[in-house]
């Protein structure tokens, strides 16, 4: 690609007609009474297994309000593992449900798929939070507050974040529910995105490196690179990482790469950009030894949008909760579904108790996430047929 098409192509970025503010773009809570309640299509007797992360409690009242519905279901579950160990205790063949607090990594399923020659199958249960710890929190695109820019894409993410590549992941993209890499997402290094200039930034922006800034704990790294960079993994060469303050040692040496050291150092330099969490951006949450966090006020959180040139949405708690905010995380169940075989009945059932409106009640009560829209929950039952 020439600069001047890069140019052309990155300079909708800045074209503030197309951010959405919050009063304008669709910021309404889910409507449960859009979807359906739940009516039984198969008398579950028997055991059911569910092992994995607990999600705040939310699985727990799940399997309470099945129980009430399916009178007759079997129900254990196990959460010693969590996430980590949930898709291992399916493909050993002593779970029925995987239940996960974050989505699954190449290295989770490529067990699963050697054991079974495809991939699992992943059925989004809920949108996570917006800012509270533990809630999955959606990624702040961070910039200094002194920086001219608008609002970015996706798309320009991946080519400022990350570099030139032969390929990434597709999960379960072709008829065989197979695990490929594929030259589909390779890129250039013509795509790089390493000045402001090549943004559309003016004047003494224009020449300035970008100084890329985020987060390396797997949950944040891999969710990223997942949905910004087709799971590869190859940043920016200039990218400088950090983890939240609980991952690190309390020395000078882990305090230095401390999520807080990351907005300290894009408040001070206006040409730093970084992913982290809102509540550090504001805040909001509180610190292990229980002291409120440092808010941040010389930064700023961007708009995003899908497509470079599309409309940007601002990353706001009803942005998020109606999921029209980009980088939005999810509460996953992975199933064992062979393709072209009939999935196990009670699995069926138990899920389509948790995407009914009775299930999305329940997680809507429990506080921690959010419940599904209904376009988003048929999006998801139709992976069960």
């Amino acid at each position: 690609m020439t600069s001047k098409k890069m140019l052309v192509r990155a300079g909708a970025c800045i074209a503030a007609a197309a951010v959405l503010s919050a009063a304008n773009a669709v910021a309404q809570q889910p409507d449960l009474s859009r979807i359906p309640a739940y009516q039984p299509q198969y008398k579950v007797t028997g055991g059911l297994r569910i092992a994995g992360n607990g999600l705040k409690g939310d699985v727990e009242r799940l399997v309470e309000g099945f129980k009430k519905v399916q009178p007759d279901a079997m129900v254990s579950t196990n959460f010693m593992t969590s996430s980590e160990g949930a898709l291992g205790m399916m493909y050993a063949g002593v779970s029925d449900v995987a239940t996960m607090g974050d989505d699954a990594k190449i290295t989770d399923m490529m067990p699963f798929y050697n054991t079974y020659g495809y991939v699992p199958t992943e059925i989004s249960v809920a949108t996570g939070g917006y800012e509270k710890r533990g809630t999955l929190w959606p990624m702040a695109i961070i910039v200094n507050k002194d920086n001219p820019i608008a609002h970015l894409s996706v798309e320009q993410l991946d080519d400022i974040f990350g570099s030139e590549r032969s390929g990434g992941w597709a999960v379960g993209e072709d008829d065989a529910h197979n695990l490929l890499f594929t030259a589909k997402y390779a890129r250039g290094p013509e795509r790089n995105i390493r000045t402001w200039g090549q943004l559309g930034l003016k004047g003494d922006w224009a020449g300035q490196e970008i100084h890329t800034h985020g987060y390396v704990a797997p949950g944040f790294a891999i969710n990223f690179q997942r949905k910004v960079m087709h799971w590869s993994t190859k940043w920016n060469s200039n990218f400088m990482e950090y983890v939240e303050v609980k991952e690190a040692p309390d020395s000078a040496e882990g305090r230095a790469v401390s999520s807080d050291r990351m907005l300290e150092a894009i408040s001070k330099d206006k040409y730093a950009i970084g992913f982290g969490a809102m509540m550090h951006v504001d805040g909001s949450c509180v610190n292990p030894d229980g002291s409120k966090c440092a808010a941040y006020p010389n930064v700023k959180v961007l708009p995003l949008s899908r497509i470079t040139g599309g409309p940007a949405v601002g990353l706001t708690a009803d942005n998020v909760a109606n999921r029209s905010y980009p980088l939005t995380r999810d509460a996953f169940i992975y199933i064992n579904q062979a393709p072209g075989r009939e999935l196990d009945p009670k699995v069926r059932e138990f899920l389509r108790f948790v995407l009914s409106r009775d299930g999305q009640e329940i997680i809507a009560k429990g506080g921690i996430f959010t419940a599904l829209p209904a376009n988003e929950v048929r999006a998801q039952l139709s992976k069960l047929q």
